[in-house]
């Protein structure tokens, strides 16, 4: 049995309404087995009609669209058709055929596009030139609605993320519970799974941090927002300059200790930095764009006159001592 001897769109009709005997919801089933253009055809009526009945709370009316157009068939005569709700169904499938392109543009233009990373940075800019940059073991859920010119990015670990001021489109980025609501501007998100703060630092411009039961936060250019998941509590600080030295190999360390700027050289280059214990609070003032590993620490151990030992698992900075 695929159909054959009955009237299909009846079947479906049954079918979405549950009115369907066994017998016909197998003819149905072998009938869209039959090509991927019967399946999408039976999908696409059913996505539709409930899209009718339920969007927005808004129920469809089909007696009344079926008399619409019955009105505008001229010099034709149509059987007059029982008020079954098979029969409001098939009305259905008639509006369907006549407007499915309108109703797809209407409910269902949206893109997904999924970016992962996972040893290296992963640059990508989307078609409103809007740039992500994935920092390592990262990765982010694009969903785009172009009718709406609106956007979600569903991240998960570390990503910056550069919107263009004469945006085209408005950007929600979400991270669990959390949202961040770009107001023109650059910004990095540190939510990886495992840590129990997420970090919103803005380079330019402003955001709006927040969840759906807290009003939140606004951060601007230089500083940086703070949401504990366990406490569910917002706070801000000043931003690190270096935030997004991942992306740009651009390093700022004016008067900062030893330690913390291998933290995060060590943190972007993915090594291992030992730093010796009578070092770490030496004060380091330097810039670096764009430099190797090799050539940075060549740099800070000429500055303050350490030695620099890489045993192939670990790079070593021993010394005196500051001065």
């Amino acid at each position: 049995m695929n159909g054959e001897g009955y009237d299909m769109d009846e079947l479906i009709g049954k079918c979405i309404t549950g009115e369907a005997t066994e017998q016909e919801k197998q003819a149905v089933r072998e009938w869209c087995a039959l090509s991927v253009a019967n399946q999408k055809h039976f999908d696409h009526a059913k996505l539709i009609y409930e899209k009718a009945q339920h969007d927005n709370g808004y129920e469809y009316d089909a007696e009344a669209a079926w008399k619409k157009v019955k009105e505008k068939i001229t010099d034709t005569r149509v059987r007059k058709l029982s008020t079954t709700p098979v029969w409001r169904v098939a009305a259905s499938l008639l509006l369907i055929s006549v407007f499915s392109y309108f109703l797809y543009w209407q409910f269902f233009s949206t893109e997904q596009l999924q970016l992962a990373s996972e040893t290296t940075v992963t640059t990508q800019t989307l078609a409103d030139n809007t740039e992500i940059s994935l920092n390592k073991h990262s990765d982010v859920e694009i969903v785009y609605n172009e009718r709406k010119k609106t956007g979600v990015i569903k991240l998960k670990g570390e990503a910056s993320i550069t919107i263009k001021p004469d945006k085209k489109v408005e950007w929600l980025v979400q991270t669990d519970e959390l949202f961040i609501r770009d107001i023109g501007t650059t910004f990095n998100v540190n939510a990886y799974p495992d840590n129990s703060v997420v970090e919103v630092s803005v380079i330019e411009g402003e955001v709006h941090f927040y969840t759906n039961h807290d009003e939140g936060i606004f951060i601007k250019a230089g500083e940086k927002g703070l949401y504990d998941k366990f406490a569910k509590q917002f706070s801000k600080v000043a931003a690190n300059s270096n935030v997004i030295a991942y992306k740009t190999l651009e390093f700022t360390f004016n008067d900062v200790a030893l330690g913390e700027a291998v933290n995060q050289l060590s943190s972007v280059y993915n090594r291992q930095i030992v730093v010796s214990e009578n070092l770490t609070a030496c004060r380091l003032t330097v810039n670096f764009t764009n430099e190797d590993l090799e050539t940075i620490l060549g740099i800070i151990a000429e500055t303050l006159t350490l030695t620099v030992t890489d045993t192939g698992t670990e790079i070593i900075l021993s010394g005196d001592g500051c001065l």
